[in-house]
């Protein structure tokens, strides 16, 4: 069965209750636990005239500090449940490659460098023009993962 768990959350309530079901899956089968949140700085990036409006450096270092306290907080839950886990902040330096990378591929990526069994993830579970705008993670979390997936429906 699972032996490490990665678990992406992003303070959604469909990725809290992700979050939930990684920690008692976690819990169930005695399985290491990672949680990761993506730093998603590509918009900010991307936008062109943007830096003549905000100082963009601030922008991404509250973005990292908003992932971190996120993380923390998520750590805490897990330790409250009686799962030790950790946690990874994923984001890159490499402004080309933040243009190009989508969140799915981050938690892939992700997963596979700490060699996860199996990702656990929300899903909104949009349809239409909801997800044409918003764009849907667990979609691409289908189409990317090499592991085991499992998908928690928000309520």
């Amino acid at each position: 069965m699972y032996k490490r768990i990665l678990v992406a959350v992003d303070d959604s309530a469909t990725s809290n209750a992700a979050l939930d079901e990684a920690i008692t899956l976690a819990k169930a089968l005695g399985a290491a636990l990672r949680i990761v949140h993506v730093a998603d700085e590509a918009p900010v990036r991307s936008t062109v005239g943007l830096e003549a409006l905000l100082d963009v450096a601030q922008v991404e270092e509250a973005m990292r500090k908003a992932g971190n306290a996120l993380l923390e907080a998520a750590v805490k839950k897990a330790a409250d449940a009686g799962v030790l886990a950790d946690s990874a902040l994923l984001e890159s330096d490499d402004k080309i490659e933040l243009a190009h990378k989508r969140v799915a591929e981050w938690i892939v990526e992700g997963a596979n460098a700490w060699q996860a069994d199996v990702i656990v993830a929300g899903t909104h579970g949009r349809r239409g023009f909801a997800r044409l705008f918003v764009g849907n993670v667990a979609e691409d979390l289908v189409r990317l993962a090499t592991t085991s997936l499992v998908l928690v429906r928000g309520k």
